[in-house]
């Protein structure tokens, strides 16, 4: 018996086109299979300025969903609120406000004021807010954020990424869904003060229902954002730009792109018969091997043109065979992405066959290639 090794090429043929951005630092991410469809610098450490706002949210909607913390519950604000400066919400000092309200400051206003607000609310004091969310952070695995603060004012030491980024904001899109639609709001009146929605994606590029545009003079324009379309979504995270404008620009051009040029596609379904193989004095002759699971992969127009894929197994599989049990490999390749390496399994059992023909059986087999139960 040896190792079998059997080759299949898949060609697809489609048009192609490639992209770039003008942003320092980028990430484009298939919410659904996790893959990072194009990346520039994306683990690089930046200035997250407001971007930081994901996740002071994020840690108000865990509370909420998790505790009896609600969005009716009311906050107190601080002089430290009322006096900082940069984007606000123009809460007044020792008034009450709702979380719900809060919430709203924060995602569509940018308030600063509204984000110590929160975090005082929830934490007792910023500081102590501040290594909550980096509590947070380390259980979301991101390996290139630290934050001292809740609304991104810049600071020695609070940093992030925008691949970071991406992975919280869809961390919040998948764990608080219902929560999440706060994102999608035009605009927000407070203290008689009518603001609108910073994220311009909102309206004017399909699909965007989230989440949050960041600045400062260091690090310039960024903004994490994300689309739907026809179910699927794509988030995208830009830093670096270096105008409002560009930073709409390039957000919207990789978005449109990862919807137009790339698609999720189904590569091997589960219990898929990749190959009829022979078995080895077996009851039966021969018997499927298929897929232990289902592969999708998102892939540019580019990778689809060229994938290949071999299967290897030992030829002729001895009986008996066990249903599910693995007896070979899948090695899929594709152009820039990891090897997916899936077992194959038997589809059926198949037992020896009876003691006294099993010397028959197996001259059979030596001389002639073929088995006596065959046809």
């Amino acid at each position: 018996m040896k190792k079998f090794i059997f080759t299949i090429l898949l060609l697809f043929s489609f048009e192609t086109k490639s992209i770039d951005t003008k942003a320092e630092q980028a990430v484009v991410i298939d919410f659904d299979t996790n893959e990072v469809l194009f990346e520039k610098n994306s683990n690089q450490r930046v200035i997250p300025a407001s971007m930081t706002k994901i996740m002071t949210i994020y840690v108000a909607f865990d509370r909420i969903k998790n505790s009896n913390f609600n969005i009716n519950n009311k906050c107190r604000i601080s002089a430290k609120a009322y006096k900082m400066g940069g984007s606000r919400t123009f809460l007044e000092i020792d008034d009450q406000v709702t979380v719900d309200d809060l919430l709203k400051g924060i995602i569509v206003q940018s308030g600063n004021d509204a984000s110590i607000a929160l975090a005082e609310c929830l934490g007792g004091t910023e500081e102590d807010f501040a290594k909550l969310m980096n509590v947070y952070a380390k259980k979301l695995g991101l390996k290139n954020t630290n934050f001292i603060n809740s609304s991104g004012w810049p600071e020695d030491n609070h940093y992030s990424s925008v691949y970071d980024l991406a992975i919280l904001s869809n961390s919040l899109i998948k764990e608080f869904s219902e929560l999440y639609t706060y994102f999608a709001m035009d605009e927000f009146t407070y203290n008689d003060i009518s603001q609108p929605n910073r994220n311009k994606l909102l309206k004017q590029v399909e699909g965007t229902d989230g989440l949050k545009t960041g600045f400062t003079k260091k690090s310039g324009w960024g903004i994490a954002a994300t689309a739907i379309r026809d179910k699927r979504r794509i988030t995208v995270v830009i830093n670096g730009t270096n105008s409002s404008r560009s930073r709409l620009n390039e957000s919207s051009n990789l978005i449109n792109w990862a919807f137009n040029q790339t698609s999720q596609k189904i590569i091997v379904n589960k219990d898929q018969i990749i190959k009829e193989v022979d078995v080895w004095l077996g009851v039966n002759p021969r018997v499927n091997l298929i897929s232990s699971d289902k592969i999708i992969s998102t892939l540019s127009f580019d990778q689809l043109q060229l994938m290949n894929s071999s299967i290897e197994y030992t030829k002729p599989i001895a009986a008996p065979i066990i249903k599910g049990k693995e007896y070979g490999k899948l090695i899929i390749n594709i152009d820039g992405k990891p090897q997916i390496i899936l077992p194959i399994v038997a589809s059926e059992d198949i037992a020896k066959v009876n003691p006294f023909i099993k010397l028959i059986e197996a001259a059979k087999y030596l001389l002639f290639g073929t088995s006596l139960n065959e046809n």
